[in-house]
């Protein structure tokens, strides 16, 4: 595995701002999206459109520090897109191996997804399966999209998160972190970015942080074998989208069961 910001170089006004960015990422944005679920979690009981709301405020802002990024890997000469991972995926050397086992569990997944989609479609003409809840964490649970307009806004949110999210905190975060630690090794640079993306989901408790970090570190392998947030993005896409297979309860809490933990 190779480390595509290799060769960053931050200093003076850029860097401070990078430090500025990432720490909102890493210390800021934990305890913002916390403070807003609790908001959240209490506004859903009465206002209908609470969801929608909410996916679309947390869609604009992500596309916001995402426009930040940009705009200081304009302002920064030592910082390219390259240097962010945007390249095509390594198609020699040990990269080619990673880029071809990631494009093909791509491919599998998808299929799988569909053939899912297929089968409860399938399922729901012919019989009415038995109303349940699903299960998972309350602060997953109380954000699956219970409506059309909720999950069109939510599907939207989803393909916003895949990409912004792995722009963020692999692509600056490993950036940033490598040109303060030009030496910094695959095995940090995982763990670093897993911790990250697992602290930024601080609402969804202990055991959401872990199981987030460790699809952040998985998603963090994949970017630095292929060398290309390209399959990542498309893996945090899909992982997002995923909550669209699953029945989930309806504006008045009846649905079909479902387990999920996300």
């Amino acid at each position: 595995m190779s480390n595509p910001a290799h060769g960053t170089d931050l200093h003076g006004l850029p860097l401070l701002a990078a430090l500025l960015l990432v720490g909102y990422l890493i210390a800021g944005q934990p305890l913002v999206g916390r403070w807003s679920h609790r908001r959240f979690a209490q506004r859903v009981r009465r206002d209908p459109r609470a969801r929608i709301h909410r996916y679309r405020r947390t869609t604009v802002l992500e596309w916001l520090l995402a426009a930040l990024a940009l705009l200081l890997t304009a302002a920064a000469p030592g910082l390219t897109l390259r240097h962010l991972g945007v390249r095509p995926p390594g198609l020699s050397g040990a990269a080619a191996a990673f880029t071809l086992v990631g494009l093909t569990g791509l491919v599998a997944t998808i299929l799988i997804f569909r053939a899912v989609r297929a089968r409860l479609h399938a399922g729901h003409q012919h019989a009415r399966p038995p109303e349940a809840t699903p299960i998972g964490p309350e602060a997953v649970l109380v954000l699956l999209p219970r409506t059309v307009r909720e999950r069109r806004a939510y599907a939207l949110l989803a393909l916003t998160a895949g990409l912004c999210e792995e722009f963020l905190y692999r692509g600056l975060f490993l950036a940033v972190c490598t040109a303060l630690a030009p030496d910094l090794g695959p095995a940090r640079a995982v763990l670093a970015s897993a911790a990250a993306f697992g602290i930024a989901h601080l609402y969804q408790g202990p055991w959401g942080m872990l199981g987030t970090g460790v699809v952040g570190g998985c998603l963090t392998v994949l970017y630095l074998g292929s060398g290309s947030l390209l399959l990542p993005v498309c893996y945090h896409a899909l992982l997002d989208l995923r909550v669209l297979l699953l029945p989930v309860p309806g504006p008045n809490g009846g649905g079909h069961r479902a387990r999920h933990r996300a």
